[in-house]
């Protein structure tokens, strides 16, 4: 039988290291955003209205799963509502519990937080992969209705849609296959040519083994150059804070930069025209799962496109490293199409209370979503809405993943 614990303050992490990597090693669809690295730099910068902890799930004297958790008070058009989610926040494209079983762990830890003195309206857990299709590679065509999975005896919506490349068979098989875009592929090699008329192209992608903590081991002289190249870039328009510079969150993505160079989870790229960074990708990696969290390029090179060369680059040398699957994230779509194979859908598991203001929230909820017009997240919309923004006053920036 299945009992629970808690981990309530940070310092507690460190004396379950071990168990959480060889619990990380056995997760389904584990990626970086699920190590104790991540969660350690997340905690620590969590604000004042975020209190976080972490379940864990034993069975009889093993650990079995941990739950990393979170309660945050949020203002509702009703009144102000206390939600239950997991601590990514919008970080990782997909999350979860930390265990071989994920599907028990989860029900186990919800079973405990409904019977404890947690104070919550709602629990709403985003973002988790369909753990009983993850064998056959699920996916989805962009035009399909939503769909649903079972997740933890209980039946999920889908929260998003993201676009993910399976790395098979090797590079020139896949580059035959961007054919079926011929207008595209054009584009992307006579941007290579011009490029390589005005100098000497250089790729350089730093992804070191687990590293001791030095200034030469952290390279901040590539980091550097892809917070200034996000500075410059048509994102310094976005609001949403998921730019490397904006300062709200610039603190929190330099501390776990540390964690993830230390722990060999680095994945930084940056493309040099004769020595100058013209485009970079940003991210993380876990036993061959990249999340490519941040992109840009110099706007002084955009006709020339050249975060397609960075791309080319970058996909052909993971070919090469072995790597299986990148993660492109959910948002701008009409872009990432041509270099992914397939659109993964996640998940969203929600539980209400038996309050009225809970109840409320989920017939607006309800009502919402049914009668939404389909938004437009196209990668030109947001360029068009983050050159609004950069003319207009500064706005509050949240966390939250392109």
């Amino acid at each position: 039988m299945l009992s629970c614990t808690e981990i309530t303050h940070i310092d507690q992490l460190s004396e379950y290291s071990e168990s959480w990597g060889s619990l990380l090693a056995k997760t389904p669809h584990a990626s970086f955003f699920q190590s104790i690295e991540w969660l350690d730099s997340r905690w620590r910068f969590a604000s004042d209205k975020e209190q976080l902890f972490v379940v864990i799930v034993h069975d009889a004297n093993n650990i079995a799963g941990f739950v990393p958790l979170m309660i945050q008070q949020q203002p509702t058009k009703l009144s102000s509502v206390r939600i239950v989610s997991f601590p990514h926040s919008g970080w990782s494209s997909f999350y979860g519990p930390i265990t071989a079983d994920p599907n028990s762990v989860l029900t186990a830890a919800i079973k405990h937080l409904r019977a404890s003195d947690w104070k919550f309206d709602i629990i709403e857990l985003e973002n988790m992969p369909d753990y009983d299709s993850l064998l056959n590679a699920p996916h989805v065509n962009e035009n399909d209705p939503p769909t649903k999975a079972d997740i933890a005896q209980q039946s999920c919506r889908e929260a998003t849609r993201v676009a993910v490349l399976d790395l098979e068979a090797d590079w020139d098989t896949y580059w035959e296959t961007r054919r079926a875009q011929k207008n595209r592929r054009r584009n992307v090699e006579r941007c290579e040519r011009r490029l390589t008329e005005l100098g000497e192209i250089r790729h350089e992608r730093y992804r070191p083994p687990p590293t001791p903590l030095s200034d030469a081991n952290l390279r901040w002289d590539l980091y550097d150059a892809c917070e200034q190249l996000a500075r410059v870039s048509w994102q310094e328009g976005l609001v949403d804070g998921n730019t490397m510079h904006h300062d709200e969150v610039r603190p929190f993505l330099r501390d776990v930069h540390v964690g993830a160079v230390t722990s060999g989870a680095i994945d930084m790229n940056v493309l040099f025209l004769d020595d100058e960074p013209i485009a970079f990708v940003y991210g993380y990696h876990y036993r061959g799962y990249l999340d490519l969290t941040r992109i840009g390029f110099h706007p002084k090179m955009a006709k020339l496109a050249p975060g397609n060369a960075l791309w080319t680059r970058l996909i052909r040398d993971s070919y090469l490293r072995g790597d299986q699957m990148m993660d492109f994230g959910p948002t701008c779509l009409d872009y990432k199409l041509f270099w992914t194979n397939r659109l993964e859908p996640s998940y969203a598991l929600e539980q209400y209370t038996a309050s009225p203001k809970s109840l409320a929230l989920q017939a607006a909820r309800w009502a919402k979503r049914h009668n939404a017009e389909t938004k437009d997240d196209s990668n030109q919309k947001n360029k068009e809405l983050a050159l609004k923004n950069r003319t207009a006053p500064a706005r509050s920036l949240t966390k939250g993943k392109p």
